[in-house]
């Protein structure tokens, strides 16, 4: 995995977030940090957003079933497609991070996604035509909409072609399910 140290980075941000938010109390007279998303409502899985048939799709190529992780303490939920190949070096992940899976202390997807973007910089690509709320950069597409703040990583010969096939479909589905 390319991307590894990137997502790596990205992942323990995210992780210390959450960890700094739940040890820090509101001292008086000083406003706590905006959750200007907090959707509590059904918990999605990432495979709802692109399942098995549909990276197989994107990617190219048959993948297995997703190998599915979560950490609940920054409300993320990740489903990883592998390729039945066992040479390819071609792989898609999704990763959702969500209010309604996020402990109540937790600090919000929107807060996750706008730090991340924060840290990023200007190293990073904006894709318009997902609107104003995505880019790639390190770790692949992000994504915010409607309160979930997803994250599509994969590794292609036309990756950011392949991302944007995969921010599509995920957006198409989003609207379905959620």
């Amino acid at each position: 995995m390319k991307n590894g140290k990137g997502f790596i980075l990205l992942l323990s941000v995210t992780l210390t977030l959450g960890a700094c938010n739940a040890n820090d109390k509101p001292k008086d007279n000083v406003t706590p940090p905006a959750q200007a998303s907090v959707t509590k409502g059904k918990i999605l899985e990432p495979e709802l957003l692109i399942n098995q048939n549909e990276a197989a799709e994107i990617l190219g190529e048959a993948v297995e079933k997703g190998e599915k992780r979560e950490t609940k303490a920054v409300g993320q939920k990740i489903c990883f497609y592998k390729p039945v190949n066992t040479s390819s070096k071609k792989y898609l992940q999704i990763s959702l991070t969500q209010d309604s899976f996020m402990p109540p202390t937790g600090v919000g997807s929107e807060t996750v996604y706008r730090e991340t973007k924060k840290l990023i910089g200007t190293s990073k690509t904006d894709v318009k035509e997902f609107g104003n709320e995505a880019f790639i950069a390190i770790g692949g597409l992000h994504l915010f909409k409607d309160g979930y703040y997803i994250l599509i990583s994969s590794a292609n010969i036309d990756k950011d072609a392949t991302l944007k096939n995969a921010g599509k479909k995920t957006l198409e589905n989003l609207a379905k399910v959620k």
